[in-house]
Parts: C-alpha cells; structure tokens; sequence
C-alpha cells in the first residue's frame, strides 16, 4: 500500500478536481483478478450461513457482504457490512425468492422481530419502521458508530427498506396459495409482545400512511433526525449522490425524496392491499383505499419527477429550499430505470415515457461497458471511480434489466436487458469476484485507491473514491438470478 498525505499533492491522473476541491490523502492499492472462475452459488453459501443449498434460510437471512480472502492488502473497510442490513438482506431475499423462499421467509421474520415500536431519536426508530442496520451495541464497529455519530443499535435510518419489506412479503405470499398463511405466523417483538406476521405488515403500512399524510405532496421523503445521522436515507447514501445540476448539494436541511423510493412505496400499496382482502387479514375497505392511495402517488410522481429535458427523463428526487418549496434534482441517474420495476408505467398511456427511459439509459453518457452508470458521465459531479456518482453497481444494472424485461410487448427492452445481462456477467468473470461496484469508465475496472478531497465549499472532507466491497450479497444474487433465468 502506498500512500500520501499533502495538501498540496498533485491531482493524480484521471481524476478530475470540482471547483472548491484540494487533494487531501490518497492511498493506493494492488489487485489482481483472480484465476479462479468466482462462483455465485459458493458465495451466496457463505453469505448465508449455509453449507448447501437446502440449507440456504435457515440460519437468518443474509449479511451484506464479505471479504473474498483472496488480498493479503485490505481496504481498512473490507468486512465493515458483515451483518444485517434491512435493504440489502430483502433485495437478495426477492431476487432469490423463486430459488430460496426460507430466505426470503426468514428474513421477513427476522426484520419483523426487530420492527420499530416506539420513537427513539438514537436509533431514529419509529413505529413500524425496519431496520436499516443490525447490530449488537457491544459490536467494535457500532461501538465506534456510536462515539462518533450517536447511533442506537438497531439503527432505523433508512426510507425504503420498509416498502420493501412489504413488497418482499407479497413476493413470498404469492408463490403459492399456501404461502398465504405466513401472514398468521406468530413471532415475539423486540418488546417482547406476541404478534403475528400480518400485524408487522400492518405496522409498516401505517408507518407509510404517516409519512405519506404529514407531506404537502403525499410523497415518501427522509431526513435525519440526528445531527450525524445518514443524510441520504437511500441505496445512494453517500451524501453528495442527491444534488442540483449545477453541483450544489440537495438541502439536508429539508425533506428529500428519491424517485425510486416512491415507485416502491407505490407497489408495496397495492401488494399490501392484495394481502388485506386476503382471508387472513380480512380488511377490504382498508384494501381499497391503500388502492387508491397508491393511484393518487403515481400520478403526483408522473407531475412532480418528470422533466422534459434532454429528450425527457424521471429526475433522481426532489429536495426543498429553505422556506419549503419544492425543487427538482435535475440530474440523470440510474434510479430512473427502476421505474420499469415498478406499475407506475405500466399500460399503453405511458409507452412514451418508458420509451424515453429506454433513450436514456443506453446514451453513451449513461451505459459504459460494465452496465448503467449510477450517474450520467456529462453531469457535473460525475467520477467514473466515485461510490454513486458515476460508478456501475451490479445489483442497480440487474435491477434495471428485470424491470425492462416486464416490457416485452416491445422488442427493444427485451434486447436491451439481455445486453445488460451479458454486461454484469462479463464484470464478474473479468474482476474474479462479486464487487459491490466497478468503475463507470471504458473499461472493466475497480478502484485501487482511496482518494479523499477537501471541500471547501461544504467544509468537510470527502471521501471520492475507494475500493469496493470485495463480495457484495446483491451483487451475488443478481448473478445467480441472472444465471438461472439464462439457464432455462
């Protein structure tokens, strides 16, 4: 490892310096690929707790990532998410749920167990709320959290783990007519309390309904409660992802609210209302207006997120100004292509604008050869190496895949999602493991620095690039769903 520490050093090559920016530290990094061809069943194994695949959801659902054990040099951060996370261990649960629905069964219990139930401003828990990240308060790491930042154990900061959550439900109940009756399953609270699935479902819809309700917009927004909590309540948590097209950062200081937080908060309304008109539940006028609910959200996010611009796209979110009102963050990210996800376009009256989204994404300036940027690479804070603002994520491109695959009534999203299949398979096989993410460049590559910049403007220090995780749990689901449907 190599490493340099002067304010004054020199900006190293291919990186670029926004105005008010100084080199601060930069450390270098050997990596070589390795030999062996990485095995998607192998690591989602390990991920799990699991030594075959009858095995794979019955030891709790699965941990965010892993350390490959292939470096003797680590990043200080490899191994820094080997514990639950709420959105991480659900994206693996449904993206593997036809394969391995324990793990998607165990993993709604599990979050289930340890739902919100009160307020705490420590844990920025609130009733109903699932978990962001779980750990014990004796763990090293939330030892260290806690000095620095405050945080409670379990911490709650994150806006959509809790429609996912529903919609992760919904995709177990579904599978068959059996399955149904998980929402009787009974479990014990974190309180102690004796509840049953179906009451944890009905908690975190309240928990939406209540946000939804005490917002002008009826949007799903986030902002920290604590003074050093997770500024970006999102997947894109670094806290310069959310900003204007000109640089300036999304306003913390108001509510923000992501895109792709809506559309999923949109799906989880209908999925729950189709769990309440099941027997079990039995609330079928609750049913209907979670239905209608979610067809006044579709339309306020066709009205507010779409902007005309550049051939027309959805922007990644919306933040506030100081006195409230609400603006577009006019940049074109991924998160637009999860909009084929979900049912907000579905139907012939928005073919034009899945269209658009289709333009967008395979515009040089969003596809590279790894998969779709997180951030379009003639944006202002593009980086091909920074963590969501130009780097390739697997899981994201994946995600983005599926969702256009469920458009096959035009042959240019089948094609373009058998494109980017090949694209993340080709990443795994060329990098030898499961990289949370890659580099957004001309070519496959991952960071082998970590490069932290002072920014004078926001007077922090910020760090711009660094290496990925090394086996990343979405990144290993989406290549073995990828795989299985490929192997039909």
């Amino acid at each position: 490892m190599v490493e340099h520490n002067n304010k004054q050093q020199n900006t190293p090559d291919n990186f670029r310096l926004l105005d008010g920016e100084k080199i601060y530290k930069i450390r270098s990094f050997k990596f070589s690929p390795s030999i062996l061809k990485p095995s998607s069943l192998n690591e989602i194994y390990r991920l799990t707790a699991a030594t075959n695949e009858y095995e794979v959801g019955t030891n709790g659902p699965a941990i965010a990532a892993l350390s490959s054990g292939l470096h003797s040099v680590r990043h200080e951060d490899q191994g820094l998410y080997s514990v639950i996370f709420g959105r991480d261990s659900l994206r693996v649960a449904i993206d593997l749920v036809d394969h391995y629905p324990k793990l998607a069964k165990v993993t709604i219990q599990k979050l289930a167990e340890l739902q919100g139930t009160t307020y705490d401003t420590a844990r920025e828990e609130e009733p109903g709320r699932i978990s962001h990240e779980v750990r014990l308060a004796t763990d090293p790491i939330a030892i260290r959290l806690t000095k620095e930042r405050g945080w409670g154990w379990p911490y709650y900061g994150s806006v959509d783990a809790t429609p996912e959550f529903i919609r992760t439900l919904y995709a177990y109940c579904k599978i068959s007519d059996h399955n149904i009756n998980f929402l009787s399953q009974k479990y014990i609270d974190k309180n102690g309390q004796n509840k049953t699935i179906a009451d944890a479902l009905v908690s975190a819809v309240d928990w939406i309904q209540k946000r939804m309700q005490d917002n002008h917009q009826g949007l799903l927004e986030y902002k920290s409660v604590l003074k050093h909590g997770i500024e970006n309540q999102v997947w894109k948590d670094s806290w310069d992802a959310y900003h204007h097209s000109d640089g300036t950062i999304a306003n913390h200081e108001q509510g923000i609210a992501s895109i792709e937080v809506q559309t999923v908060s949109h799906d989880a309304l209908l999925d729950a209302a189709d769990m309440y008109d099941s027997d079990i539940i039995n609330k079928h006028q609750e049913a209907s207006q979670l239905r209608e609910q979610a067809k006044i959200l579709a339309k306020n996010i066709i009205d507010i997120f779409w902007t005309d611009d550049k051939g027309g796209y959805f922007v990644i979110g919306t933040d506030r100004d100081n006195d409230g009102n609400l603006r577009q963050l006019k940049i074109r990210t991924s998160n637009m292509g999860h909009m084929f996800n979900s049912r907000v376009l579905d139907g012939t009256e928005h073919a034009d604008k899945r269209l658009a989204i289709l333009r967008q994404l395979q515009s040089p300036e969003m596809l590279s050869i790894s998969g779709v940027r997180t951030l379009a690479s003639d944006e202002i804070r593009y980086r091909e190496g920074a963590y969501h603002n130009g780097s390739v994520w697997i899981w994201d491109t994946h995600h983005i895949a599926k969702g256009a695959r469920r458009h096959n009534d035009n042959p240019d999203f089948t094609a373009f999602a058998n494109d980017l299949d090949d694209r993340i398979i080709n990443v795994v096989d060329t990098i030898g493991e499961f990289p949370e993410y890659v580099k957004g460049g001309s070519g496959i590559a991952i960071n082998t620095r970590i490069i932290d910049v002072y920014d004078s403007k926001a007077e922090r220090i910020n760090r711009v690039e660094q290496p990925p995780q090394e086996v990343q749990a979405w990144t290993v689901a989406a290549i073995l769903a990828t795989k299985w449907r490929n192997s039909r």
